[in-house]
């Protein structure tokens, strides 16, 4: 029967090409927000989401894959995984608290340039996306900052061993369900996926209802439907890669304690929810590319600058979707 270092091993080798590839894309996805769109709101918040996305797949790497690969000695592998643990881990999740709001903060941007298109000039502004982006990150490091103290390192016989601390869930019940299962539910999954499926839904509705309007509208106007598509993929594969790690944290809040070290099939589990996590956080290039004839424009560009270099997106367009268009 397989054990949980055995499969360890073998998720290190799913998550690391699942990583590179992210990486490559989101760098690829950076360096097109990086064009002259970037004094746009919408286009600062995508830049914005690239890095954090960067971010966190470059702390993922070490945490679900590089500690388990077959290249260190005992005694490498020991300090490596105890210091990851201890350090890498919380800096991965306050990088995933940054890109979870920035994509809800783009949700909201969209809401207001689709449903209140007269609000645009007050609320969708360079500056207000700086003073989000601000606020979005003190969020995370003061919500992420107790995982820090979550686990300890020890030394026993020249090995370096992580033990929890805050994060046991026998000693520090209360840590363990209030922090570590309430709060983390309430503003990692429920608080997110309802103003994004809630304000993606209102979208969806108003673009349907504009619809009946199509033959009157331009040909860049006529563009924004294809919105419609974009916004229910965004939708489901947000909520289909969140919704299992969030049902197993809900299930580990009526226990009271951790399911994932009780069982070697729920921690295996749970470790394929974080792989979906990971999924979403790297495929978004291929969304963006797919969705949005402008950006695989300069994407393309970059092999055949000639052809493409006309392709720079304009303020506002920039998107993963070619929303919004002429409104922004």
């Amino acid at each position: 029967m397989m054990d949980s270092m055995d499969f360890h091993r073998i998720m290190a080798f799913v998550y690391l090409p699942t990583i590179l590839i992210g990486l490559l894309g989101n760098l690829l996805s950076l360096y097109a927000y990086s064009r002259k769109n970037r004094k746009s709101m919408v286009g600062f918040l995508l830049y914005s989401l690239s890095v954090s996305d960067i971010f966190l797949l470059v702390f993922a790497l070490p945490l679900f894959s590089i500690m388990y690969l077959p290249i260190w000695t005992d005694e490498q592998r020991s300090f490596v995984v105890a210091y990851t643990a201890k350090y890498v881990y919380p800096l991965c999740m306050m990088a995933k608290t940054c890109s979870l709001y920035i994509m809800v903060l783009i949700t909201i941007e969209r809401w207001i340039a689709v449903c209140r298109p007269l609000e645009v000039q007050i609320w969708c502004r360079y500056t207000t996306s700086s003073y989000s982006i601000a606020a979005i990150i003190t969020f995370a490091v003061v919500l992420n900052f107790a995982r820090f103290f979550e686990f300890e390192i020890e030394y026993i016989d020249g090995l370096a061993f992580f033990r929890r601390d805050l994060l046991d869930s026998e000693k520090h019940w209360w840590y363990f369900m209030f922090y570590f299962i309430i709060i983390s539910i309430i503003f990692d999954y429920l608080v997110p996926f309802v103003i994004m499926f809630v304000a993606n839904m209102l979208i969806i509705s108003e673009l349907r209802r504009t619809k009946k309007e199509r033959s009157l509208m331009t040909i860049q106007q006529q563009k924004e439907q294809n919105t419609t598509v974009m916004l229910l993929v965004i939708t489901i594969f947000f909520g289909f890669c969140h919704f299992f790690s969030m049902a197993l944290k809900l299930a580990e809040s009526f226990v009271g304690k951790f399911l994932t070290i009780q069982n070697i099939y729920l921690e295996m589990l749970g470790e394929i929810f974080n792989y979906l996590i990971i999924i979403h956080t790297a495929s978004t290039f291929f969304i963006y590319y797919m969705f949005s004839e402008k950006f695989r424009q300069i994407i393309k560009g970059i092999w055949k600058p000639d052809q493409y270099r006309h392709g720079s997106l304009p303020d506002g367009t920039l998107n993963i979707t070619d929303r919004y268009q002429k409104i922004l």
